[in-house]
């Protein structure tokens, strides 16, 4: 074990005492510091030519990635894990980041536009996540770290994912009508981190590995008898017209092919803002053929649809009504910290 996963060892015991759901209650003042863990992450593997890694900060269920109630075949013994990722720079996070999450967990997900011309298709179902991980990345492809420090961010994204896995009173967010729905969900196994790498072939390769261990340690297994992973990617369509962009792969499309292979699979939304008709001539595009099987389409409620961490960040600076976007315990974070403010 290596010094940074000692360290990462160390920092999930000390918050443990907040893991158990029933019993946790916790607002922005308990929340867990991750200044150390992210220190020790960007030092570790913050280098531009380090591998792709992901560091777990924390596991909300000890038996992560495998649930703590498994369906029969969907245990240590099951020839899968599928995984729901967001992956976001979180500045800040928002109700949609969580949406995405409930969406991958609850909702029956619809073949890419164009799938069903392509092959045969099965109707829009279910997935059946087996565990959830939020991702704050290190490094960004196409920005520079602006607003929230990392650190910030961290403790943030802890914020969002206890409102997700721990706030289980009926709330108009929420996509589950139900404690038994959400029961059914696993939206209990969840984990946050962080990632190093911008792009997603590497992002996918990482999320892999770090499944792969956790399952190994908590099977008591071998990592090689690990099973196949698959993560699902959720996104945006302007993150997914990224993915398909030839400027970020040294070697197109045999990187784009690498991800898939992988277990990539990319769950998107499309917001507010893109018209139908440039979606459906994106997918009818021929090189876009191979790929439809590993695209599903999330058709996230309206309520939270339009919520963008950019809108957050000027309804915080002009106290508008979209401070309601973000969790109670983020707000009063960011107020306490007087981030995205406006400048003297």
């Amino acid at each position: 074990m290596s010094t940074f996963e000692r360290h990462a060892v160390d920092s999930m015991r000390q918050v443990r005492k907040h893991t158990e759901i029933d019993d946790l209650r916790m607002m922005e003042c308990d929340t867990p510091v991750y200044d150390d863990f992210v220190r020790r992450f960007v030092a570790s593997h913050g280098a531009a030519m380090s591998d792709p890694v992901v560091g777990l900060a924390r596991k909300y269920c000890e038996t992560w990635p495998l649930p703590r109630r498994s369906d029969e075949g969907r245990g240590a013994a099951a020839a899968t894990i599928r995984v729901g990722v967001m992956d976001s720079s979180f500045n800040p996070p928002h109700y949609c980041h969580g949406a995405y999450m409930e969406c991958l967990g609850i909702m029956e997900l619809l073949p890419a536009s164009g799938a069903a011309g392509q092959r045969p298709w099965r109707e829009a179902r279910v997935l059946g996540i087996d565990a959830y991980l939020m991702l704050l990345g290190s490094a960004n492809a196409d920005k520079e770290l602006a607003g929230a420090s990392l650190e910030q961010r961290m403790r943030m994204v802890d914020m969002l994912a206890t409102t997700v896995v721990q706030d289980t009173a009926a709330d108009t967010w929420h996509l589950w009508k139900s404690r038994e729905q959400f029961d059914t969900t696993n939206l209990h196994n969840m984990a946050i981190g962080m990632v190093n790498s911008p792009r997603f072939v590497d992002k996918c390769k990482a999320v892999a590995e770090v499944v792969r261990q956790e399952w190994a340690a908590v099977t008591h297994s071998a990592v090689a008898d690990a099973p196949q992973v698959l993560s699902y990617f959720a996104m945006g369509w302007d993150t997914l017209i990224r993915v398909f962009d030839p400027k970020y792969y040294a070697n197109y499309p045999l990187e784009l092919d690498e991800f898939f292979a992988n277990g990539g699979r990319i769950a998107y939304s499309c917001r507010v803002g893109f018209p139908d008709k440039d979606v459906e001539a994106f997918f009818a595009s021929p090189e876009m053929a191979a790929y439809l099987q590993y695209i599903f389409e999330l058709k996230l409620p309206k309520r939270v649809k339009h919520i963008s961490s950019s809108d957050v960040r000027l309804a915080v600076r002009d106290s508008t009504q979209s401070v309601r976007d973000i969790p109670p315990r983020i707000l009063e974070f960011v107020n306490s910290t007087q981030l995205y403010r406006k400048k003297a």
